[in-house]
């Protein structure tokens, strides 16, 4: 960790950290005297003359953000707060209508629960005027953050150097945003997955009026998976988080081992079938991307995120080197062979452009139209059918079978497109009517239903606040 670029901003000597010393010490004994209540005084611990730098400040705002949480949890009510802002360090007062020994009480519990509570200076100040300490809570004394002795003892006979202090707060504070940022991306991408089974009516797939084409699965069979599969798309985003020094092209083989993991709490959670083996490879690949580029300090854009996509993935196409009907092995190898369809592969490849170029724009578009989430959906898949081979379909039927259904549905389409008014058409109706079809010939579109899941997760990206999530970045 390079802390020369992160600890960027203005020094303070130390007769002004004398003078803010005086100050804060005024401004507590008049907000006693003014509300008469006990006073939480709030500041961040960091070593050296740097005091306010991005990282900083996002950890005071997310501490700041805990303790009213914290309050308004025991319904605790605030008579007055007042912040100041400083080069010498952010500082919050919070004068509590609550016995002091309550709030001493739930601010250690709050520290003892998050790793940044080792940062946080939190001072609970009696009416008399006097601090609270841990000791009267029975509890431990804080450990060193570097060799886990005294950190009182550690720090009088400054066992560490000032560099080394805030080389591990900085890894502390980072680790805690990598960690946040992980864990949003993994809810969206589960969220993704429950929004696709959810969408119906879908042709030949699982949804919420039957099964499909699946004998062996049904729509609890989906959220079982969905569930199992939550832990490992966080691991897959922090995965491209630490390896973001790394080229692009180098990361996409650390993703495999977690893949293989993913596939067996999969096969764990639904039995030993197979539902979501496309898309731990897809969001996988998402997930990373995405982790990759915040490791880098790139906001999300569809730009960016396509052409690391390429990067990342560029040697996927290589598993067809070679290849012909003769010695192709796989019905995927196959098919390339004899039709040039690269299938999964060849969309990780190129960025995906069946989610980017096609399946975004349709579902934004009758998002524009009033649809509901479901039904965007629902339609945004016929677009998919309609434009993008699915090997699933193929291997179910044959090739041909696949392009005169594609024929259909366009026509269909186009049909919708000419009404103008989709929302008032009877699709639906329609749909299901195809539903039926595709379910007495055994067809299941399996590869579009992997890419509308694309479609919902990009979608919701898209639309969270990313700048609380960039770390290094000023608020």
């Amino acid at each position: 960790m390079n802390i020369d670029k992160i600890v960027t901003g203005e020094y303070v000597d130390l007769p002004r950290m004398l003078d803010a010393r005086e100050r804060r010490q005024y401004v507590q004994k008049h907000l006693l005297d003014t509300y008469g209540c006990p006073l939480i005084s709030f500041t961040l611990n960091i070593p050296g003359p740097i005091k306010v730098f991005p990282l900083s400040v996002r950890t005071f705002e997310e501490g700041l953000k805990l303790i009213r949480t914290q309050l308004s949890a025991w319904r605790l009510p605030v008579k007055k707060e007042a912040r100041i802002q400083d080069i010498t360090g952010y500082e919050v007062f919070f004068c509590v209508d609550a016995p002091a020994l309550k709030l001493k009480e739930i601010l250690c519990r709050l520290e003892e629960r998050t790793p940044l509570g080792r940062l946080f200076d939190l001072d609970v100040i009696k009416t008399d005027g006097a601090k609270l300490s841990r000791q009267e809570f029975a509890l431990p004394v804080r450990r060193c953050l570097i060799c886990s002795q005294d950190a009182f003892v550690c720090s009088r006979s400054r066992a560490h150097s000032i560099r080394e202090l805030l080389e591990r707060e900085c890894e502390i504070m980072q680790e805690y945003f990598d960690l946040q940022y992980a864990r949003r991306i993994s809810s969206l991408s589960m969220a993704a997955l429950l929004y696709e089974v959810a969408a119906t009516p879908k042709p030949g797939l699982v949804d919420r009026d039957n099964s499909g084409s699946h004998k062996d699965m049904d729509f609890y069979t989906f959220q079982s998976s969905a569930v199992s599969l939550n832990q490992f798309f966080e691991e897959f985003t922090l995965l491209g988080i630490r390896s973001h020094e790394k080229p692009a092209q180098e990361v996409f083989a650390l993703i495999r081992p977690v893949g293989i993991q993913a596939e067996e709490a999969m096969l764990a959670a639904t039995g030993g079938v197979n539902t979501h083996k496309g898309m731990i490879f897809s969001l996988g690949i998402f997930c990373c991307v995405l982790g990759y580029l915040y490791g880098n300090e790139v906001p999300f854009s569809e730009e960016a995120f396509v052409g690391t996509c390429r990067k990342m993935t560029c040697h996927l196409m290589d598993d067809f080197e070679g290849i012909t009907a003769a010695n192709a092995r796989t019905n995927g190898e196959r098919l390339y062979a004899l039709h040039g369809i690269t299938g999964i592969r060849g969309e990780a490849a190129e960025g995906y452009p069946t989610v980017f170029g096609l399946a975004l724009p349709a579902f934004r578009n009758y998002k524009k139209q009033g649809l509901s989430d479901n039904d965007a959906g629902v339609l945004t898949l016929l677009h998919i059918m309609a434009e993008a081979l699915d090997t699933n379909m193929i291997a179910r039927s044959d090739y041909e079978t696949v392009k005169e259904l594609q024929r259909r549905v366009k026509g269909l389409l186009e049909k919708m497109e000419q009404d103008k008014r989709p929302e008032k058409a009877d699709y639906m109706a329609v749909i299901r009517e195809l539903d039926k079809e595709f379910i007495e010939k055994n067809i299941s579109p399996g590869g579009s239903a992997d890419m509308l899941a694309l479609t919902y997760f990009v979608e919701s990206v898209a639309h969270f606040d990313r700048s609380t999530f960039i770390p290094h970045q000023s608020q």
